[in-house]
């Protein structure tokens, strides 16, 4: 597999037709159809179905599109940036994070760490766990900022910046707010609520699942989104209940949150690749995290 393979298939995805995609790719028809057919047969399935004449996407193939995207902007990105680097001279760190999990990343550690080394670029990508390992496992980030359950892993260095929890959000006038902070969260009360859920594969929808299966509850699901500003909005705006870390900023004149019994506690982490060499920038940026969050394990 390689990044021809990837634009090969999101063109024929876009042109649905080989003949279209070979001559936008300045390739010929023979060449492509053999191409896919390889990585068909490399992949163990289909990636496209004929329908009225024209080529569609499989299931398989809608996810490797999805993929695929991802990857090729990866790899432009970064060319770009190698380009950016050359013509500058200047060194770059690549960091990945959470905005909900380092929400002063951009007013307070960003001015800090270029304080500190003015001639370093800074390089950001927003993403949640999983998009955290794979840059730093791939060897496309030097450090993410990150939830974890454990404050160890077998590949990656952990630095932990605080102890975190995961907390139940409703509008602040909902009736079992005070029956709530009273007893605490009782899952039986909120059968007809619903739910503003974590995506399926993050670390939040897994703590998530943890809470209703430790109270065998089964949530009515209203939607998944990966942007916790977004769910706190939804909460808001009365449209159902979300899951938030204690971090998080939220209107407590609007949302009130509670702790779960047991409580979904996890650390936030500094991680980095065990074989990585620490430079002089990546360990001014740890310091800077760490005094901004004071270690923030007490």
């Amino acid at each position: 597999m390689n990044i021809h393979q990837l634009e090969y298939v999101i063109t024929i995805s876009e042109e649905k037709s080989f003949s279209k995609a070979a001559e936008r790719l300045l390739v010929t028809q023979p060449a492509l159809s053999q191409q896919v057919k390889k990585l068909e047969i490399e992949l163990g399935t289909k990636l496209f179905r004929r329908e009225r004449n024209e080529l569609v996407l499989t299931d398989a193939g809608k996810v490797y599109v999805h993929g695929a995207r991802a990857a090729v902007n990866i790899y432009y990105r970064a060319l770009e940036d190698i380009k950016k680097l050359t013509q500058t001279g200047r060194k770059q760190i690549t960091v990945i994070y959470n905005n909900s999990l380092l929400p002063d990343f951009t007013s307070d550690i960003f001015p800090a760490f270029q304080t500190l080394c003015p001639d370093v670029v800074l390089s950001t990508v927003v993403g949640n766990v999983s998009v955290a390992k794979d840059y730093l496992l791939g060897g496309m980030a030097d450090l993410a900022v990150m939830a974890s359950r454990e404050a160890t892993h077998s590949l990656l260095e952990f630095i932990p910046l605080r102890k975190e929890e995961l907390l139940l959000a409703m509008p602040a006038d909902t009736p079992l707010t005070d029956e709530f902070r009273k007893y605490g969260v009782n899952f039986d009360h909120l059968k007809d609520s619903q739910f503003i859920m974590n995506q399926s594969n993050s670390f939040f929808r897994m703590l998530e699942r943890e809470a209703f299966s430790s109270h065998a509850f089964a949530p009515k699901i209203l939607c998944e989104i990966s942007d916790l500003t977004s769910s706190a909005q939804m909460v808001q705006n009365h449209k159902g209940l979300a899951f938030l870390p204690r971090s998080m900023k939220t209107d407590e004149a609007q949302i009130t949150r509670f702790s779960l019994t047991p409580p979904a506690e996890f650390f936030v982490v500094i991680a980095y690749h065990k074989g990585a060499i620490l430079t002089k920038p990546m360990k001014s940026l740890i310091r800077v995290l760490l005094e901004a969050y004071d270690g923030g394990l007490a």
